[in-house]
């Protein structure tokens, strides 16, 4: 079957999942194309082509040019109508002509499916669910449908908008599905195919211990009021109040808000608690491994890949019952899940961990890793997106 696939996050390379996605897809042979900003050059397969818009000034309107150009000669009522659109929610030219150097590419080449990965996309270009003479595929990730829309009721009226006219869903949880449909997503439009793992991660034997040493607890996300980590540090002040012997590391990008500080002199946690801003990918995997048991104390999540990442290494987790974390961790079989907002419930979990024999440990992370294997596996990840968009091609 031939036909071609945009997967357009906007940025190119685009998030490590993204990029899993246009290997995936392009070792099954079909025909890919990227657009938008191109940040550093990257190496694909022939099948892929990229389609960059410049960013610098004047290379940028000669590119605007040339494209305006294509689409008059295919067109000419489509440039029409893009044109007075663009130009109608842009009073900046400078703008104009960025929105018409992402938009004109697009519509010349016109794959036979488009691919938003960004759902938000739908209100920054409304032009291509419009105009774009393609199948319209959207990716429902996280804070996208999570809690964006509540906050930007401009947003939430460009998805009731958009939703019911899009071809296909791909959602990465049944929890976001659910979320969509609130905004006119068809529910037989909807596809959930969860995030998936390295391979490599699944590897090697698994060996949990946790008895005689101190309890390494580790957290990972960026700092954001959704990962909920004022309640992870509720946690470690009671089980420092319990006399139990604990390090908890918080590996998080940007600037460590002033709550957390606070808290951490509040509860007197400076000898307790670490923050690490950032790690490359395998230095965290690393850090990952060297841990005890991975706490998720977050407030809301599509997936958390981690938590994907810990069970795939043998790394006991604690997640809140927050998105589709239910769907990944069954309590007391595979790791443990909790209420959100439950700091208390956190502290004894990690009790009840603490009271687990090795056997118990070593079973439990076994469940962990099977359930990875076999629903979270990056070949079965790319099966289940070949035929999502074979489907799609067909309609």
């Amino acid at each position: 079957m031939n036909y071609t696939v945009a997967i357009y996050s906007g940025n190119i390379p685009s998030t490590t999942f993204i990029e899993n996605l246009i290997e995936g897809m392009s070792e099954k042979g079909l025909r890919i194309l990227l657009f938008g900003k191109k940040l550093k050059d990257v190496s694909y397969k022939e099948n892929v082509e990229i389609i960059a818009t410049p960013q610098s000034e004047l290379p940028l309107i000669l590119f605007v040019i040339k494209e305006a150009g294509k689409l008059y000669f295919k067109n000419r009522n489509k440039l029409s109508k893009l044109l007075t659109s663009v130009k109608a929610r842009n009073k900046s030219f400078r703008y104009f002509v960025k929105d018409l150097g992402a938009i004109l590419p697009i519509l010349n080449a016109a794959p036979d499916i488009f691919h938003i990965q960004w759902a938000k996309t739908l209100q920054v270009y409304p032009e291509l669910m419009q105009l774009l003479d393609s199948k319209i595929a959207v990716s429902l990730r996280g804070a996208h449908i999570n809690y964006s829309p509540l906050n930007d009721p401009e947003l939430a009226e460009a998805y009731r908008s958009h939703f019911p006219k899009v071809d296909a869903f791909h959602a990465v949880s049944n929890a976001i599905s659910s979320e969509a449909q609130k905004y006119g997503a068809v529910s037989n439009k909807i596809y959930v195919i969860h995030s998936s793992v390295r391979e490599s991660l699944l590897t090697g034997d698994v060996h949990p211990k946790i008895k005689g040493t101190k309890l390494e607890i580790l957290s990972v996300g960026r700092f954001h009021w959704k990962k909920g980590y004022h309640y992870g540090l509720d946690t470690m002040k009671m089980l420092k109040e319990s006399k139990i012997d604990f390090h908890y590391t918080i590996v998080a990008q940007g600037d460590v808000p002033e709550e957390i500080t606070f808290l951490m002199n509040e509860y007197d946690l400076s000898n307790e608690v670490t923050v690490i801003p950032g790690l490359q990918y395998d230095a965290l995997i690393d850090k990952l491994k060297s841990s005890h048991v991975l706490l998720l104390p977050s407030v809301e999540e599509g997936i958390a890949n981690v938590v994907l990442e810990a069970m795939a290494v043998g790394v006991p987790v604690i997640t809140t019952d927050c998105g589709g974390m239910n769907e990944v961790v069954t309590d007391e079989i595979n790791g443990f899940i909790v209420k959100v907002r439950n700091p208390e419930a956190v502290a004894q979990k990690i009790s009840a961990l603490l009271g687990k024999t090795e056997n118990e440990l070593s079973l439990m992370t076994s469940h962990a890793r099977e359930k990875i294997r076999n629903e979270f596996s990056r070949q079965g990840q790319i099966e289940q997106f070949h035929s999502f968009y074979n489907k799609l091609a067909t309609e």
